[in-house]
């Protein structure tokens, strides 16, 4: 289906990413975004990807968040900040989770679908957003309803996620003890197989060390 899109030439459109990285790392024992890896740091790699695919980036900061902003303010991201491809939004409530990150950030979400990933996930690829949105572009072209579009690997789902936009308001309804995997519970979803690396988190000290030595 991806390549008979492309094929036909139906080109994606640019979406918004919402990435996180607003906790503590407390299974890490250190934190996470700005740990080194590929001669940068965890959050610089993730939203990286989502630059090379022409994602614009909505970055969720918390914990520490001015020093996980900061490296966004060098130079060699001024030509994405000044066209507004990185967007920094805090959330003062990042002690209550993921969820509550990513409520944090869909008022800034521009456009008819959006990316969700995460800041500890150096393995997704700009190609990974590419797929994906080809993915549900031929969806699209094809008259097909709306989907969460995800990529997996071996049967599993993991991220990046797409999702339509209009999916925003129930989002924002989610209460405390909700999940966004309980959210798309029972909607429309489509797996797009990805390779290892859409499952692969550095979430632990030894993940830590697999992911150094390149290990997906």
């Amino acid at each position: 289906m991806v390549q008979d899109a492309i094929g036909r030439g139906i080109l994606p459109p640019v979406f918004d990413c919402v990435m996180t990285a607003a906790g503590a790392s407390s299974r890490m024992g250190e934190f996470k975004p700005l740990l080194p890896f590929r001669g940068s740091t965890l959050v610089e790699v993730a939203v990286g990807a989502a630059l090379g695919a022409g994602c614009r980036v909505i970055l969720v900061v918390g914990k520490r968040g001015e020093e996980v902003a900061f490296p966004f303010t060098a130079a060699s991201y001024s030509h994405a900040s000044a066209g507004r491809r990185i967007a920094v939004v805090r959330n003062p409530r990042w002690e209550e989770g993921m969820l509550v990150s990513i409520q944090t950030a869909l008022p800034e979400v521009e456009g008819e679908a959006f990316f969700v990933s995460h800041a500890d996930m150096p393995f997704v690829s700009p190609d990974s957003y590419r797929t994906l949105a080809a993915a549900r572009a031929a969806r699209e072209a094809a008259g097909l309803p709306e989907a969460a579009t995800v990529a997996s690997h071996g049967g599993r789902g993991g991220h990046p996620v797409l999702m339509p936009s209009a999916w925003i308001p129930g989002m924002l309804d989610l209460r405390a003890g909700d999940s966004m995997r309980t959210f798309l519970q029972g909607r429309p979803r489509v797996a797009v197989e990805m390779g290892p690396g859409a499952l692969r988190d550095v979430d632990t000290p030894e993940d830590y060390r697999r992911a150094l030595a390149g290990e997906i």
